[in-house]
């Protein structure tokens, strides 16, 4: 069963049929026009309270879109600070490896270097012992050259 819902034209409209011994009409009346302005500020109450509570509704899923929007930009931020920390973490390993593998190209540049430096010193030790024995050889023959014109001017002197 449906209810009819009176407005406060409807009771300020009411009449009353008239009978013997019935209620005083400006008593009735009287009441049934604060019942009019009751019923019309209820009803204007009503209709505020309807448009506040639209206005909270609105406002309620405004902030729930930023609350939403807040977490996926959130969401974003922490994705992105987890990508540029895990490309961090790849440059610096691949900075890490290409250091291991120009300290290890360094160590084996130097381990030529001081294979080819110790081949040098020795063909030098080599070729000085040779450079040694030449001159030795060639004192030698200076000094038998020598002592042979000595015996040579000896003879020459005694034969004078």
């Amino acid at each position: 069963m449906v209810r009819e819902v009176l407005t406060a034209l409807d009771v300020e409209n009411k009449a009353f049929g008239k009978v013997l011994r019935g209620y005083d009409p400006i008593e009735v009346d009287e009441f049934l026009d604060k019942v009019a302005e009751s019923l019309h500020d209820y009803v204007g109450r009503c209709k505020r309270l309807e448009q506040e509570r639209q206005l909270v509704e609105d406002q309620l899923r405004e902030y729930t879109n930023l609350k939403n929007s807040l977490q996926e930009a959130l969401l974003m931020a922490q994705r992105s600070a987890d990508d540029k920390i895990k490309a961090a973490k790849e440059q610096g390993e691949a900075i890490i490896a290409e250091a291991r593998a120009k300290s290890e190209q360094i160590l084996f540049d130097a381990s030529s270097e001081r294979e080819r430096i110790r081949r040098d010193l020795s063909d030098l030790k080599k070729r000085k012992n040779e450079l040694f024995a030449e001159i030795a050889g060639l004192i030698s023959r200076f000094q038998v050259l020598l002592e042979g014109q000595e015996e040579e001017e000896l003879q020459e002197e005694r034969a004078d």
